[in-house]
């Protein structure tokens, strides 16, 4: 079984955020190949053309890489209209080329923007989930965000964040509040400053703390200042900072509060370990399940925030965390202030948050399970069998969707009209999803269906019940075994199979074995006097499509093809070449080129002398 290499595409820090601390823990444990996206924001002209260029550079990079390889394409999607554009390219040309492509969300609002966007983008957007091979969200309740496609739930999986780094499983991470009020009650806010994510609520809190219940505290406040769409108090950078250090100074809590900047992982972990609680009230629009929570759970530190997006999958209130409001800063003091009064309550907290960290969101666990999902994806399948089983559902659904596959069943249904009568003993080899055979045994003929594919019989008995009808339907791959269990036969159908089996002759002697004295022998063909048949090699070569290709073993000619079975004993009654659905080939058939130039398939009537 060959197996696929892995193409990682998404941002390393910096920027510092959850999105690129998970994504540089992956880079770190997976062998795999890179490309990376710039994190830069958009700040101002000269940065915005910048980032264009590098992503029309990441373009080049990644086509030159899917022209020679296949891979599975691991990228991590946004929630912003742009970024959806970035998004579309990269999941349409590795598709394009043949890949599995999986895409992460790390937030928790695709479905809002989702709805803001006009049909047009809508529709875009559904195409583009459709043809990924898996999804990843990062909690069960996140996993709601793609109800607007119930089509997608099965692509959905849950991998959960994790801490970045490893600590040590045996390091005790009980917090206990000081006994001296000479040590300081330690508080944190470590995520970027961004003002739906709280920061102000904590920095008020700890005002209240201080000045009117009196307790030393020290806040430190860890993170970049960022302006963010969904700001309501302040229109710039500036006026944020502004605001911040003029609060510090007016009620006096210069000795207080520490702001650290962006922190680096080894000063982020020292504050970590000597913090009390920590405080992350957000209601940030894009949140989805923050990383900072898992470090502040991972240290034992008692995590105040709020039940929104996916928070509520990393915290259960009361029991390894305190859910507090958004915009409600008396709030958090309050909660601080009586679990102060209530040591043992505090202590048992911070016991429950560690326990929880250690039990659901370690670095191993979760890479682990991530590494796991993308691996699931690197085999390729052993056969022809196989890979039909995995589109068994989508193969299906293409006789409602597919005008090629509407104009085969018409074809074939012309041929069933012609040859076969009621109580006719038809034996479908290859039977797929069983539609000519739920047809055939509704038009009173004695149906045996074999196919090689689990997925495919489970559809065709699915079908049987929902048809009230007896049909035999058999796991089973060509040559058959045991031929001596199938009944003598009136008619054998064979509609895209033989080209799958290596030594198909074999398949039809026994075919002749098991029809009846002028039986009839239905099979169908790539024709290989096809226009389209003729580069269909090349085209594999540059977009690994048609997927099916490669268990593709035998195109021939109709010639060749009926030449053979007339060594067999067989005589060919009726022809038809099929499918006449593609733009380019009815325009060439209009300017007078024969059917069997235009036309990729044949299926041919035999009958045995």
């Amino acid at each position: 079984m060959n197996k696929r290499k892995v193409l990682l595409i998404g941002i390393l820090p910096p920027p510092i955020n959850g999105q690129s601390l998970a994504f540089q823990a992956l880079a770190d444990e997976l062998e795999a190949e890179i490309l990376l996206i710039s994190g830069q924001r958009n700040t101002n002209i000269s940065i915005t053309l910048a980032k264009i260029f590098s992503f029309l550079g990441l373009l080049i990079q990644l086509v030159k890489k899917l022209l020679f390889y296949r891979y599975v394409v691991y990228h991590t999607i946004s929630q912003s209209k742009n970024g959806f554009l970035r998004d579309f390219l990269i999941v349409n040309i590795s598709k394009f080329f043949g890949n599995k492509v999986i895409v992460h969300i790390h937030g928790g609002n695709y479905d809002g923007f989702y709805q803001v966007q006009k049909p047009f983008i809508q529709k875009k957007i559904n195409g583009m989930l459709k043809r990924v091979d898996s999804i990843l969200v990062l909690s069960e309740s996140l996993a709601k965000m793609f109800d607007f496609n119930p089509t997608l739930k099965k692509k959905i999986k849950i991998v959960q964040n994790g801490l970045p780094w490893n600590i040590d499983k045996t390091q005790t991470n009980l917090k206990e509040l000081p006994i001296s009020k000479e040590c300081p009650i330690k508080i944190l806010f470590l995520s970027n400053l961004i003002e739906s994510k709280g920061y102000l609520d904590v920095l008020e809190a700890t005002s209240i703390l201080v000045n009117e219940y009196g307790y030393n505290i020290e806040a430190n406040f860890c993170g970049e200042f960022i302006h963010y769409d969904d700001a309501k108090r302040f229109a710039t950078i500036s006026e944020a900072k502004q605001y911040f250090y003029a609060f510090i100074a007016k009620n006096n809590l210069a000795s207080h509060i520490n702001y650290h900047g962006i922190v680096e992982e080894a000063k982020k972990k020292e504050i970590l370990t000597e913090t009390h609680f920590f405080i992350l009230p957000t209601n940030y629009i894009n949140e989805g399940q923050p990383i900072s929570i898992i470090e502040a759970l991972a240290y034992g530190c008692v995590v105040l925030t709020t039940g929104y997006r996916g928070i509520p999958d990393l915290i259960t209130n009361n029991v390894s965390g305190v859910y507090i409001r958004f915009n409600h800063p008396k709030e958090i003091a309050f909660e601080i202030h009586n679990l102060i009064n209530y040591p043992s309550e505090f202590q048992r907290i911070s016991i429950n948050a560690h326990q929880n960290y250690l039990k659901n969101f370690t670095k191993e666990k979760h890479i682990n399970t991530l590494i796991t999902e993308i691996e699931n994806h690197t085999f390729e399948h052993k056969n022809a069998i196989d890979f039909h089983s995995e589109i068994a559902v989508a193969f299906d659904r293409k006789y409602v969707q597919s005008p090629q596959f509407q104009h085969r069943f018409e074809v074939w249904k012309t041929l069933f009209a012609r040859y076969i009568k009621p109580e006719m003993a038809v034996l479908d080899a290859g039977c797929g999803s069983g539609i000519f055979s739920i047809y055939l045994a509704l038009k009173k003929c004695i149906v045996v269906g074999v196919d090689g594919s689990e997925k495919m019989i489970e559809l065709c008995n699915r079908y049987q019940s929902i048809n009230d009808l007896k049909i035999s339907f058999i796991q089973a791959v060509l040559p058959l075994e045991n031929i001596e269990n199938f009944g003598k036969q009136n008619v054998i159908l064979c509609s895209s199979v033989l080209e799958y089996i290596a030594d198909y002759e074999a398949v039809i002697v026994q075919f002749k074995a098991l029809l009846k004295p002028s039986g009839m022998l239905m099979i169908s063909m790539p024709n290989k006097d096809s226009w389209y048949r003729k580069i269909e090699k090349y085209i594999f070569k540059i977009t690994k499509k048609p997927s099916y290709y490669q268990y593709i073993q035998h195109i021939l000619t109709e010639n060749e093809f009926s030449k053979q079975l007339m060594y067999h004993g067989f005589e060919l009654q009726q022809l038809i070449y099929y499918p006449n659905t593609t733009i380019f080939s009815k325009f060439i058939r209009r300017l007078g080129v024969k059917e069997k130039n235009t036309h990729t398939m044949f299926v041919g009537v035999y009958k045995l002398r």
